[in-house]
Order: structure tokens, then sequence, then C-alpha cells
């Protein structure tokens, strides 16, 4: 019976918004709390990971984020801007503390299907252009990583990743075009 009003409850949970669900928890709802974590904990990992190129250190990094959002005391508006920042913000720093410049991830774009290539040339071209691509990832800052990931693996909007970085819609989009300037300049495409 205990199990079913737990399950009950989880699935009512789904559909409401994570503001909703940040209250719920702030008044006592434990469920409410984990339907926030199930939601964005792979998120937070993966964005976390497009950063410092390290699978321990991104899970690491969701924990301490996740950590600080239990601890919270004020009122979080936008669940999920709020993670996604602080997660990237601590991604960063410890990339930059840790001087992981040369190990940035060269995978930026790789959750989407693999190609099916046909042959064996087309697939070592396949390889190529991706050694090429990490190579250039690899020059790129931190946060230059951190804008590419918000827009190109996560898909954010210009207006959500505005939200998440607390900047203006059009500061992000002068950003974006500079870093994907200085990623075609290192790629040979201009």
């Amino acid at each position: 019976m205990a199990a079913d009003h737990s399950n009950n409850s989880m699935i009512a949970s789904l559909s409401l918004t994570d503001e909703q669900l940040w209250l719920k928890w702030q008044q006592g709802d434990r469920t409410a709390l984990e339907t926030i974590l199930v939601r964005y904990e792979d998120r937070l990992v993966r964005i976390a990971y497009r950063i410092t190129g390290c699978r321990h250190e991104s899970e690491d990094i969701r924990h301490t984020v996740l950590v600080r959002f239990l601890q919270s005391t004020r009122e979080v508006r936008h669940v999920e801007a709020w993670l996604t920042r602080c997660t990237l913000n601590e991604a960063i720093n410890r990339a930059r503390q840790k001087g992981r410049e040369s190990r940035a991830l060269a995978t930026l774009g790789q959750s989407s299907p693999v190609l099916d290539v046909s042959s064996p040339l087309q697939q070592l071209q396949y390889d190529e252009v991706g050694d090429k691509l990490g190579s250039a990832l690899a020059q790129l800052t931190p946060d230059d990583r951190a804008l590419l990931t918000l827009r190109f693996d996560e898909d954010l909007t210009f207006r959500q990743i505005a939200d998440v970085l607390e900047k203006p819609q059009s500061t992000v989009k002068s950003q974006l075009t500079s870093v994907i300037s200085r990623l075609r300049a290192l790629l040979g495409m201009e």
C-alpha cells in the first residue's frame, strides 16, 4: 500500500513544473525533490563532461551542484536555469583550476546518432573530421565550450541560454557568433 502511494505521488509529480516541485519540496514532499533530481541528473553530468572531458569529475560536479541545490534556502525561480548555471560555473572553475584546457572534450555533437558509414574509407574520413574538431575544441576556453554545449548539444534557444548565463540575449548571440568564428578559423574554414 505504501509503495502504491509512493508510485502515485511520483507519477503525479511528473506533470508538475520544476517551480511547483521546488515549492512542494520546500513543504516537505520528498517525492517532488526526487522528480527534480531524475529530470536533471543526466543532463548535469553531460554538461559538466563537455567542459571537463572527465566522466568522474563530471559526476562529482553533479553531486556538488545537487548538494548546493538541497542546501539552498532561497527560492529558486527557474530550477532548470539554476541547475545548469551552477553546473557550468563549477565545471568551468574546475577546468581552469586543473589546467584541463588541453583535455577539452572532442565529442561535442556526438550525442546525436552515429553516422552510418558504409566503407572503411568513409569511417577513416569520419574519424579524421572528429579528430580535427576535437583538436579545435581543445583550443577554445571552457567558457566557449560551455556556450557551444548549451546551444548545440543541449539545443537551448538563445533566450534559454541568456537565462542560464544571466546575460542579455543579444550578448549571447554575439558571443556565440564569435565562438563559431574562432572555431571555424581553427578548423581552417575561413
